[in-house]
């Protein structure tokens, strides 16, 4: 089931390295500050230390440290750091299908590694077991020679294509663009959502973040994201009690409130229809 933040995100530009087909980079910061874009490279990211929800296209989640993900070409993502993050890490390597080699791509020992790229288009949420397992090789990447880069890129491809618990996340992105001044307004509601939603928000005060009046900020989301403003913190609200549901003994109710929901049984009701389980049954 999708989380409703489906939305026009900005276009960010990869440049390679001059003696490598694909770019490997290590991320470190108290909060990961990336806005909600997208790219022609498939994007493999390994969460390494921090907390927050992660945005891959209309699909919202919560992460955590060894949270990795596979996203194909044009799915915009963003990482979004909750407040009490002190330090958030992580490395990211992106390549383009043909970096691989057309001929050596569709070889027939690549059906595999075929088939997984072809699954990332929606978003692959790899098990946490292969993500410990390829850390080492994606954190010592940058030290190879470039031959071995390429080859042990493969050997983590590989690995992923045997992991039977990986999850397709099923996400989707708009094909259609808006202006610079649109995402930069979307980005910061998002951003102000994923801050603020543990507490009371109206329409007029989040359509204030935006520099708009609420009939006009509600066209403008719909417009970029295909979802209503409540739609979308509801999700944002879900994704941060599942995390509390997980991770602490507190009440159910609690949790619901601290989530930002007022009514209980509200509550109960959206989390069983986003999640197809009950808040009991996930914390079991």
């Amino acid at each position: 089931m999708n989380a409703h933040a489906q939305a026009r995100s900005q276009f960010e530009r990869i440049s390679m390295p001059a003696d490598a087909s694909f770019a490997w980079k290590a991320i470190s910061g108290r909060h990961f500050d990336a806005p909600f874009h997208h790219h022609p490279e498939i994007e493999l990211t390994q969460i390494t230390a921090g907390q927050g929800q992660r945005f891959i296209g209309d699909v919202v989640e919560p992460f955590q440290p060894w949270d990795t993900v596979l996203i194909g070409p044009q799915l915009s993502h963003a990482w979004f750091s909750d407040a009490r993050c002190r330090r958030s890490t992580a490395v990211v390597i992106q390549f383009h299908p043909d970096s691989l080699g057309h001929g050596l791509l569709h070889a027939q020992d690549m059906r595999q590694i075929q088939a997984l790229l072809s699954e990332a288009q929606g978003g692959l949420v790899i098990s946490a077991t292969t993500a410990q397992q390829i850390a080492p090789s994606l954190a010592t990447l940058h030290s190879l020679s470039p031959a071995r880069r390429l080859a042990t890129l493969i050997e983590v491809l590989d690995s992923l294509c045997q992991d039977s618990n990986r999850r397709c996340l099923q996400a989707t992105s708009p094909v259609e663009t808006v202006s610079l001044v649109d995402r930069r307004r979307l980005d910061d509601v998002l951003r102000f959502l994923h801050a603020e939603h543990t507490r009371p928000l109206t329409l007029t005060e989040t359509a204030k973040v935006a520099s708009l009046g609420p009939e006009a900020f509600s066209r403008f989301f719909r417009r970029v994201t295909g979802h209503t403003f409540i739609e979308t913190l509801t999700q944002i609200r879900l994704a941060t009690a599942l995390t509390h549901l997980r991770n602490s003994t507190d009440t159910i109710a609690s949790i619901a409130h601290a989530s930002g929901f007022e009514d209980l049984s509200n509550f109960n009701r959206q989390f069983r229809r986003r999640y197809g389980i009950t808040p009991g049954q996930a914390r079991a």
